[in-house]
């Protein structure tokens, strides 16, 4: 999404607010304060499904939205139903209120008749300029993107990291996984 102006659901605590669209994209990240500086460019999460080509959760054609907070709580739920693999995604998102922190969670739900070899995809960039630079490190289950005053993890508890890429994203994330 190029235009980061309308938000459908903000999240927080004190020190700690991420904004939404209806579809569960993040917009927004702000820390120290909600009125601090904003340090992401985009955070975009996607699917390779058998050969498909790469399906993006809060952008496609065949993906049907229910966006709600769980009662008496911050945690956004975004549940996305791809008719075309009649796959079902559950995407929770929330911020302790002691932690600050924001948790991403997925589930995936196959209710076609065929298995479905899934490939899930992040694509991320922090905001950066000529005085704030932005690093990166590989981790054993993950990746790490910094500057000098935040860091941006992505992990997974439980999946085998297969792929990472640092630098020319952009170029080879619609062709991710054509080559495999």
């Amino acid at each position: 999404m190029k235009n980061k102006y309308l938000n459908d659901a903000i999240i927080g605590n004190k020190q700690m607010v991420a904004s939404y669209t209806k579809q569960g994209e993040l917009l927004r990240m702000y820390y120290k304060a909600p009125d601090y500086k904003q340090f992401i460019d985009y955070l975009h999460v996607g699917l390779k499904i058998n050969d498909s080509g790469l399906i993006l959760l809060h952008d496609d054609i065949n993906n049907q939205y229910n966006q709600y907070y769980v009662e008496d709580t911050n945690i956004l739920k975004t549940e996305i139903k791809n008719t075309y693999f009649n796959l079902k995604v559950e995407q929770l998102d929330f911020i302790p209120i002691r932690e600050n922190v924001l948790v991403k969670r997925y589930k995936f739900t196959n209710e076609n008749t065929i298995d479905l070899n899934l490939n899930f995809l992040i694509h991320s960039k922090l905001l950066s300029n000529e005085n704030n630079f932005v690093g990166a490190r590989v981790l054993k289950r993950g990746m790490m993107q910094y500057t000098h005053d935040y860091t941006l993890a992505i992990t997974s508890k439980n999946e085998k990291i297969y792929s990472h890429q640092l630098n020319d994203t952009q170029a080879n994330i619609r062709n991710w996984g054509n080559t495999r």
